[in-house]
């Protein structure tokens, strides 16, 4: 039914009009409109032959402004754009700042590393002297309180300026200390007491005793040199009145009144030497110790024999002799003021 048709052989295309790409921008800025089939509508509708033509004039002369405007903004986009040249100089400046940014901060890190490094050994240095003189600290603590304890201890064993009196009847009205002051001014042979300074006076630690006799009575005096005095008095002395006796406090705790005498008495007891030992006057007698032996009892008043109480340090002896000669003596021997720790 299709006449006057020319049939082209199979694979072969069909010639068609040149059509410019798309992708190209000749495809956009070209001034030759594209071509294109007319409609039927184009075909069958007349026209006026001046009308189309001032219209495509007109149509053709704002295509051509358009297209003089595109080619006037992209030759100017052109022109502001890098070439590649540039692009790669700035490329090389960009790679050449980085690397001296990475270089300084090498350097940086490195000057870092060594400053760490430093304080790292400083604080090193300042634990280990802190722990060597926290250390020192500690040590001397413990030696200041051992030295404490040892003068302490030393004070407890020596009692330097402290004597005990045994035999002194308790006092009722009469206060303590201005016995005690008449009694040593009456051995030193002063007229007044009020020389004497004494620093504590107190009657020893513990309730009245059973069998009624006294308790023994403590002097702390206030210098070395009156308790030197007194004792060096007291073995020149033919009786004292109170019938009692004086000896140097060398007990650990002065409150103590039962115990063994100290080591250094042991070498004068063996020697039957009683350095000292005091005379007395029981029954209106004067008295002189003899040996040191002590009591088994005490006696009561009245009846024949001392009475008085036995010292742990300056035993009276049961048999003595009447007189105020001084008793045979051995070789003095030498011990000291201070017992040993």
């Amino acid at each position: 039914m299709v006449r006057n048709k020319k049939l082209l052989p199979l694979g072969v295309p069909a010639a068609s009009s040149p059509r410019k790409h798309k992708d190209t921008l000749d495809y956009f800025v070209s001034s030759q409109p594209e071509h294109r089939t007319a409609s039927v509508a184009d075909k069958m509708a007349p026209g006026s032959p001046s009308a189309g033509s001032a219209g495509t004039s007109a149509e053709r002369e704002n295509r051509e402004d358009t297209l003089t405007l595109i080619r006037q903004e992209l030759a100017a986009i052109s022109d502001r754009m890098l070439s590649k040249t540039d692009t790669g100089g700035l490329i090389q400046e960009l790679r050449a700042a980085v690397r001296e940014e990475l270089a300084a901060l090498r350097t940086d890190l490195t000057v870092v590393e060594v400053r760490v490094d430093a304080l790292e050994t400083e604080a090193q240095t300042c634990q280990m002297q802190h722990r060597a003189t926290e250390l020192a600290t500690t040590r001397q603590g413990n030696l200041l309180l051992t030295l404490c304890l040892q003068v302490e201890d030393l004070e407890n064993h020596s009692r330097w300026h402290n004597i005990r009196i045994r035999g002194l009847r308790e006092p009722d009205s009469t206060p303590l200390t201005d016995t005690v002051r008449a009694i040593f001014a009456q051995i030193l042979g002063r007229e007044s007491s009020a020389d004497i300074q004494l620093d504590r006076v107190q009657q020893a630690l513990g309730p009245q005793r059973q069998d009624g006799r006294p308790r023994d009575v403590l002097c702390c005096l206030h210098a070395y040199s009156l308790k030197e005095a007194l004792m060096s008095a007291t073995r020149g002395v033919d009786m004292i009145n109170f019938m009692g006796a004086l000896s140097r406090s060398l007990q650990p705790d002065p409150g103590r009144t039962e115990g063994s005498p100290t080591p250094d008495y042991y070498p004068p007891r063996q020697a039957h030497y009683i350095p000292l030992g005091v005379p007395f006057q029981p029954a209106n007698q004067a008295r002189q110790l003899q040996a040191p032996h002590p009591l088994a009892r005490r006696h009561d008043p009245g009846t024949e024999g001392p009475s008085y109480s036995t010292s742990p340090h300056t035993e009276l002896a049961a048999g003595v002799t009447v007189g105020t000669e001084e008793p045979p003596r051995g070789p003095r021997p030498t011990y000291r003021e201070t017992p040993d720790e």
